[in-house]
């Protein structure tokens, strides 16, 4: 009787009736003549790269490094996947960030090329969700309004690249297969860091760094671990969205062998993870979990928090003690309690327009507003507070769309169960954000413009498994 009861309730609650309904805002977008309008503006270029490839085929054919470029744009989802894993593996003292700029303005090139040498090829502007597209645009007005205008355009060039990449990930990757191997390469790709991360640690050795970790609660915890990212918590907000990748890749292999090298290849990655000292990815990454297995399987929740609960005990002393002081709170804590009520005062008077887009206009702008006893603020170690101050209203209410819209199609997904390895994908980049954007909470996770660069990764990937999806429903 309790069973049939809990079953109706369910069955009959409106916000399933939601996300179990035709999505009519995506099904208005598509219809709009907006989007039919942007996509003849984006694909107008494509356009007459095909009429110019079509008239001088034979000369493009004999050029060497045209044949070249054909082949990579061929083999894009393969092209990306290195990409990233470049972005991840490159230690924090080599990197620049105008290293993805590069890697965009490769990658928009072949895209070219692939736009050209293709009839079928177009820039797939009705996969990309109209609550994207609303965000860029805000983020776009927040730069050209910015009280520093050529900070501002600066910064900009950072969404620009991500944007590329979502846009060409989502135009390029057409099937399970390629949307699979993708996922794999960045999974590869936090191995590698791992890795390296062992060999920071064993090897190198990472000394005790007073300003990140205090002494009196943590006395036995040790160097913290920061692999290539140059900041322990930092490379526990990469670990927190690229590990559910993980979850799906051993679930959708149908080897046994397979399974279980890819399970030995997550273990140095979850005791680098531990050796971050990071608590908030280490909370992140359980929360991540928890959202993996609601989307795949919700009857499993009990088994992982009990699994959970066993697997607290069995921890190294100085790794439990480190979590229990998320409740006893440590100096840190303190001074961003001192930023957070600095940050609302500021809020207060530019609510509407933000300050500029970039952190660094926030910390200039907050130096009339900082309470006593604070130091200069690199930024407010919130993301949505340091959003909201950076692009104003618009950019937050957009980007909050954007995640409830991330969210749907996912659930929508787990409903439909068309594709199950599919959907372990979607579950996986879904959960990585929700870690990601946990973390958020407590921090600034776009400071490092990697991991924001990465966040967007995990949406382009969302979106091109709704896209392959949808090119399997029945006509």
């Amino acid at each position: 009787m309790m069973k049939d009861f809990v079953k109706n309730t369910i069955e009959s609650s409106v916000v399933l009736s939601y996300f179990r309904g035709p999505d009519k805002s995506r099904q208005s977008w598509a219809e709009s003549s907006v989007l039919r309008i942007i996509h003849l503006i984006v694909n107008f270029p494509g356009k007459l790269l095909k009429a110019a490839y079509g008239k001088w085929e034979n000369v493009f054919e004999h050029s060497l490094v045209f044949r070249l470029l054909k082949y990579l744009a061929d083999k894009m989802h393969m092209v990306i996947g290195l990409m990233l894993i470049i972005v991840m593996i490159v230690p924090y003292h080599i990197w620049r960030n105008e290293y993805s700029v590069l890697l965009a303005a490769g990658l928009a090139v072949l895209l070219l090329i692939r736009l050209m040498a293709h009839r079928e090829s177009v820039i797939e502007t009705p996969s990309i969700d109209y609550s994207i597209l609303l965000f860029f645009a805000s983020i776009a007005v927040a730069a050209a309004t910015s009280l520093f205008p050529m900070e501002s355009l600066k910064y900009l060039v950072h969404y620009i690249v991500a944007f590329i990449f979502l846009v060409v990930i989502v135009s390029t990757i057409d099937t399970a297969d390629k949307l699979n191997l993708l996922v794999k390469l960045i999974a590869f790709g936090t191995f590698l860091t791992a890795l390296y991360g062992i060999y920071q640690w064993k090897v190198i050795g990472v000394p005790v760094d007073p300003s990140t970790t205090d002494l009196t609660l943590n006395p036995e915890l040790g160097g913290r671990v920061y692999s290539t990212m140059g900041n322990a918590n930092v490379y526990g907000e990469m670990l927190v969205l690229t590990i559910p990748f993980f979850g799906a890749i051993i679930l959708n292999e149908k080897s046994l062998l397979k399974k279980a090298a890819w399970l030995v290849m997550l273990a140095p990655v979850i005791l680098i993870l531990f050796k971050t000292g990071s608590r908030g990815a280490w909370v992140a990454l359980a929360g991540a979990a928890m959202v993996f297995v609601f989307f795949r399987n919700i009857k499993f929740i009990p088994v992982i928090i009990v699994l959970g609960l066993i697997v607290m005990q069995l921890l190294p002393a100085p790794i439990y003690n480190r979590i229990l002081t998320i409740f006893s709170g440590d100096k840190s804590t303190d001074y961003r309690g001192k930023i957070f009520s600095s940050a609302i005062s500021m809020l207060k008077d530019y609510w509407l327009t933000g300050v500029g887009l970039g952190p660094g206009i926030v910390t200039t702008i907050f130096e009339r507003y900082k309470t006593f006893g604070l130091t200069k603020a690199a930024h407010t170690h919130i993301l949505y507070l340091q959003l909201w101050l950076e692009a104003g209203l618009a950019a937050i209410l957009t980007f909050l769309l954007m995640i409830f819209r991330m969210v749907r199609d996912t659930f929508s997904a787990m409903l439909n169960k068309k594709d199950p390895a599919i959907n372990n994908v979607m579950y996986a980049s879904l959960a990585g954000i929700a870690g990601l954007l946990a973390m958020g909470l407590a921090d600034h996770v776009w400071f490092f413009v990697r991991i924001m660069f990465l966040f967007w990764i995990n949406i382009a990937i969302i979106l091109s498994a709704v896209k392959i999806t949808g090119k399997k429903q029945p006509e």
